[in-house]
Parts: structure tokens; sequence; C-alpha cells
């Protein structure tokens, strides 16, 4: 029923942008944006200021252009996604507007005047210049000095050119002018957070597993596992398992290191049977008899969920169009990569939209409850990691994972973070297990390594290359990897322990 959308998704960014480690994290690159944005609003205003001080005439809509490229840079920037916290442009905005005000009250005096003129200019120039230096810093650690100390002499060197060929209104202002820039700098670096915390997103506390609900399973942290999320068929297209809803359950294979067959701990599955296995095509089946199956196979059932977009084959797909519909098409963003069918979902709350959609996953997760299942992981909730077409921020993708890992523990079920790396240091104390796709492919495993050393286990899949290509890194570093196709049937199936 359901495909790995990550493969898509990543293999794209990976073709048309690089590697995600050269770019930043999406936090980071969101505050580079704005930092940058901030930075020639400023010199853009007092270009315009500087041409009024040398006899100009003032020219409000051109003021007015430069105040809307900084609202537009912000708007494209949270559009993008990723961003720690979103509508922050006004504040920005009268951050940048005081400033221009201070330093052109400070030194448009005596019009017109060419050395207030040049101040004026160098003042912009330095904010632009110390602006760009911080946005390029965001994801290098940080600005380089010594080029921050080029824009301040440059500045220096500007208004001291400035006084000696006379004529100047003031004199001796560097310094003042100086300051005023630098606190603009300031104030607007650390209004661009690069890390969000849970204690600064408001995230509610996390839910111990409630184990008076369910047997809140405590998985190994070497459980073999096998991902399966469409119904196995005969070479003629018939369900191939239709005891058990076309899973493959007691399925076998020998390990990358060797020796006998070895079979699954865990099984993930879908919680609804594959319309191409249920009675008269139905989507609306839960898989009962696989759970059943797989327990007395002496194995474990995860719970395939899927979170964060809509599915139109889900039966409650309906539910999620008329609140969009209610909304004004509040709800629904771009297609995810591949599957043009299936959009992502809003998971901020300015019109309800988290609220409802959490509503509508407690009733899967009351499903996958009552159908026996032993944990759950719930897919697509890394959002504002990708080109959704919302401005989902970091802040909402923290909400949102933790209100689901919640919801999943109050029923007494395991719960599975899927993907989502760059939050796992905040989400670790609410997820009981890892699922990644790809990990090795991206370089991006040693992100995971937090789940292990808290003795959690990391259930890895890749789907391009061999065993012996990622095989000896995973089991070295105590990751339950196997090799699978993107479209997640039973086989091929190659666990690497």
């Amino acid at each position: 029923m359901r495909r790995a959308v990550r493969f898509t998704t990543l293999a794209f960014v990976a073709v048309a942008c690089g590697t995600a480690a050269a770019r930043g994290t999406p936090v980071e690159r969101c505050a580079a944006a704005k930092i940058k944005a901030a930075g020639r609003k400023t010199s853009c205003l007092l270009a315009l200021d500087a041409r009024v001080a040398g006899g100009g005439v003032a020219d409000p809509a051109k003021m007015q252009q430069c105040r809307d490229r900084l609202g537009g840079a912000f708007a494209k920037a949270e559009g993008r996604g990723g961003c720690a916290t979103g509508g922050d442009a006004p504040t920005v905005e009268s951050q940048v507007d005081a400033t221009v005000g201070a330093v052109y009250a400070a030194l448009n005096v005596a019009t017109p005047n060419a050395c207030q003129r040049a101040k004026l200019a160098a003042a912009g120039k330095k904010a632009k210049c110390l602006l760009g230096l911080e946005a390029k810093g965001v994801s290098a650690g940080g600005a380089d000095p010594s080029r921050l100390q080029g824009c301040r002499d440059r500045m220096t060197a500007a208004f001291t050119n400035a006084e000696q060929h006379g004529g100047c209104s003031t004199v001796g202002d560097a310094a003042t002018i100086e300051a005023s820039i630098d606190m603009l700098v300031d104030t607007v670096v650390g209004e661009e957070p690069t890390t969000v915390t849970c204690a600064m997103a408001g995230c509610p506390a996390a839910v111990p597993c409630d184990t008076t609900q369910g047997a809140c399973w405590r998985p190994e942290a070497d459980t073999r596992f096998q991902y399966q999320l469409q119904a196995a068929t005969s070479g003629g297209g018939a369900c191939a398992f239709p005891s058990t809803g076309g899973i493959h359950v007691g399925i076998s294979a020998v390990p990358f290191t060797g020796g006998s067959a070895a079979e699954p701990v865990a099984y993930d599955i879908d919680f609804l049977v594959d319309p191409v296995c249920a009675a008269g095509g139905s989507n609306d089946v839960e898989n009962t008899a696989a759970v059943a199956a797989i327990h007395a196979a002496g194995a474990r059932a995860v719970c395939y969920v899927d979170a964060g977009t809509d599915e139109p084959f889900r039966p409650d797909h309906q539910a999620y169009v008329d609140f969009d519909t209610a909304c004004g098409g509040c709800l629904f963003g771009k297609a995810v990569s591949g599957f043009p069918d299936e959009h992502w979902l809003d998971i901020d709350d300015d019109m309800g939209q988290r609220t409802f959609i959490l509503g509508q996953v407690a009733a899967r997760v009351d499903r996958c409850k009552s159908a026996g299942f032993d944990a759950v992981e719930f897919d697509n909730v890394d959002g504002y990691s990708n080109a959704t077409g919302l401005p989902l921020s970091y802040e909402s993708q923290l909400l949102f994972n933790t209100a689901l890992a919640n919801l999943a523990h109050a029923r007494g079920l395991t719960v599975g973070l899927k993907n989502d790396l760059d939050q796992i240091p905040e989400l670790l104390p609410y997820f009981d297990l890892a699922i990644d796709e790809q990990c090795q492919q991206f370089s991006e495993c040693d992100t995971l390594t937090p789940f292990i050393d808290a003795a959690k286990p990391v259930f890895q899949v890749e789907y391009q290359g061999t065993t012996a290509s990622f095989c000896p890194q995973a089991n070295a570093a105590g990751r339950n990897a196997i090799l699978k196709d993107v479209d997640l049937f039973d086989v091929p199936w190659t666990p690497c322990r």
C-alpha cells in the first residue's frame, strides 16, 4: 500500500544540490537567508538616505522596494520550510528601520553635504558586509573574524577619508555609528537561531509508555527486522499470502555475516490489508491476521502509520479533503516527490491543522492497537526539511513529533522515529527506536548514534548498493540493517546480521 518516500526525495536533492552537509541544515539555510536579507535592506535604505544627504530627492517608492525585498526574502525562506520559527519579518523590519533611522538622524545634517553622504553610504555597506558574512558563517561554525574586521575597517577608513576631504557637518563619529551597526548585526543574528530545543519550542513533557494500556515492548538493541509495506503477489498479480493479508510471515535469509538462515524478530507492516489481498478490494480492513501470525512466530509487529502526508487511497482521505476545503486550502502542500497524488500536510496550528491531523492519526493508532500491534512508526515526520510548499518550521515539527510519540505511549505502544535525523537530540527521550532509510548512502549514519548509546535499536534500510557496501559499518556500529527494494515487497530481504 505504501512505498518509501525518502529514496526519491533525497536522490533528487543529492543531484540538484549536492550533499546536505555542504549547505547546512534546513534551519541554518533559513537563518542565513534571513540574515542576508536584513543586510541588504539596511544597505538599500542607507544608500537612498545617502542620496538625500547629498542633495537628492527622497524616493518613497524605492524605499518601499527595499522593505518589500526583505519581506519577500523572509516569505521565500519560510516557504522552503525548515526555519527555526516563522513570522518574524516584522520584528526584523522594525530593528532595521530603527537603526537606519538613528544613523540617518545622526549623519544627515547640513545637507547637501558630500561628506555626510559618504558616511551614510559607508554605514550601509558595513551592515551589508557584516550580515552577509554572518549569513555565510551560519553553517560554517561562525563568520571569519578577520573578514568581519575587514568590514569594520573599511567603514572607519571611509569616515576618515571623508573627514580628510573637509566640509563634514559631523566629525569623529565613526565609533558611534560603528556601535549602532554592530548592535543591529548582533540583534538580527540573535533573532535567527540555528538550533531549536524542545524547551524553546514548548514541547509537551515526554509521556512514559502506559503499561496499563499495553505491553510497552522494549526491543533489544540487536532486533532483526523486516520492512514490508506492499502485499506479496504471484506472477499473475494475485495475493501470494492471502491468509496473512499479503505479508510473508516467516521469511528467512542467510545474513551478510553468513551461517544459517535467519528470520526477522520484528515486522514493520501497514495496519491495513493491501486491497489486492482484501475481500472485494477493500482499502479498510485491519490486518489482524498478519499480526496474529507474526506473534505466533515469536516476533513483534510494528504498525506503519503515515502522519505527515495525505494519501488518497486511505479510507479517511475525505476527512482531510473536507478540512482543507473548510479552512480555505490551509492543509495541503505540494505533492510528495515521486508520488503526485500524495500531498504534504501543514502541521502548524494557526487554523487547527495540527489538532485535526493528530486526531486523525490517533484514530489510526487506535486501530493499530485493536489489531494487536506492539509498536507504531510514524512516516513523513520531517516535512520541515522537504520541499513541501508550506512554511513548516523546525519548531512546529518538534511539537508535532513529540505529540505523536506521546499519543502512542498513552496507548501502551512502543514508538519509532522515522528519519528526521536533525532533530534526534531533542526527540530521543520521546522515542523507543529509530527507523532510517539510506543513512549509509547519504553518509548520515553517525547522527543515529544517540539511539545506540541509549540502548535503543536502530532499524536501517538501504535501497542501493550491496550488503558489502554497508553491512560491515552497520554491524560495527550496532545498527540493524537490511537491503531492500524501494517498492518494499517481501523480497528481496537480506539482513546484515
